[in-house]
């Protein structure tokens, strides 16, 4: 075996945690103990803590957080990996890191994958102000919090309502919890960042955002945050223990779709949650199975626009609630009425 093939397995083996003496070793790769010594003098010299451990049961351990043994990829695994690489820009994750991998991983490849991912790095493109904006150690800080069920603390802008678009959220509440305080007093919020603590729970990707799912302690209650919104991220070393809590995409999907609205639409229909689908994506609306069909609920600020949706989708419904959205179908019907008539249309609702 040539000494560069032996001192990748070497790596993969010393990957696993295991002691190995260098008899076992020299066993394994069928040289002399002599031959392994040099191996681990070589290993050392580019870099990787390898240590001599004494005794009878001794011999031979890595110290995990330095072992990154060289991927060895097959050319469809290298074109996948630099595809998803080109691709993390989308997800509003571009770093400095990711080029520079994926400059390595071009590398590799061979000529026509390597014209692939540059074709696709050239294709997708992001406008401005469609780009989440979310920091990868942000990510990478909450994500760890989550496993580590530790205490996160960061700053957090609330967005006022005023500049909330059709399908946006700043803050909500979990699904099973009411909207506190009157309009009025969310367009007083200031738009400075405040300070959050909380014991997170789950990262959600949903309409091209990231969202946090998290138990404000301040607070006392579930809420969601959107990470692009997030600022000095930090996992602290408190630990906490789990508490019990709704599903947390249906809690993020809650929040984004009508918690964050003045008015709640619920329809209920016959067909199935896939073509209920079809009308409603998911930054528009929460579709679910529900005892008696599917039911349909999004939030609107304005029952006037709740009705043009309604009216436009070709799917058979039925309006559960609100009771005024029934007097906004019945005015437009007649304001679209009297448009056909005339061809003209006149100010108000049903002249």
């Amino acid at each position: 075996m040539h000494s560069e093939t032996r001192l990748l397995s070497l790596l993969g083996m010393f990957a696993s945690g295991r002691t190995y003496s260098a008899q076992e070793l020299a066993v394994h790769f069928e040289c002399t103990p002599r031959t392994i010594r040099r191996d681990i003098a070589e290993l050392r010299e580019l870099g990787y803590v390898i240590r001599s451990i004494p005794g009878t049961e001794g011999g031979y351990r890595a110290e995990s957080r330095t072992m990154l043994p060289p991927l060895q990829l097959e050319a469809g695994e290298a074109l996948a990996t630099a595809v998803g690489l080109a691709l993390l820009r989308g997800a509003g994750l571009d770093t400095a890191n990711a080029g520079s991998a994926t400059e390595k991983l071009r590398g590799m490849l061979p000529p026509e994958a390597r014209t692939a991912v540059d074709g696709i790095s050239t294709a997708v493109s992001v406008p401005e102000g469609h780009v989440p904006g979310v920091d990868l150690d942000s990510v990478i800080t909450l994500a760890a919090a989550i496993a580590a069920r530790t205490v996160a603390t960061f700053d957090y802008l609330k967005r006022p309502p005023s500049w909330a678009e059709t399908t946006a959220t700043d803050e909500a509440s979990a699904p099973d919890q009411k909207r506190q305080g009157s309009r009025a007093q969310r367009q007083a919020c200031s738009p400075q960042g405040q300070a959050r603590r909380v014991e997170p729970v789950q990262l959600v990707v949903l309409g091209g955002h990231w969202y946090l799912y998290a138990w404000d302690l301040e607070r006392s209650d579930w809420r969601v945050f959107r990470l692009d919104r997030m600022s000095g991220v930090h996992a602290t070393t408190f630990v906490f223990s789990s508490r019990d809590h709704p599903d947390a995409e249906a809690a993020v999907s809650s929040a984004v779709t009508s918690a964050a609205y003045r008015h709640t639409v619920v329809l209920r229909t016959d067909v199935g949650v896939e073509e209920a689908r079809r009308w409603f994506p998911s930054r528009a609306a929460t579709v679910a199975e529900a005892a008696d069909g599917v039911r349909v609920t999004f939030g609107v600020d304005d029952l006037r626009w709740a009705a043009v949706m309604v009216t436009m989708t070709p799917a058979p419904f039925d309006v559960i609630e609100p009771d005024g959205l029934l007097a906004e179908l019945t005015a437009l019907a007649d304001r679209a009425r009297s448009i056909g008539q005339t061809g003209k249309s006149a100010l108000g609702t049903g002249e």
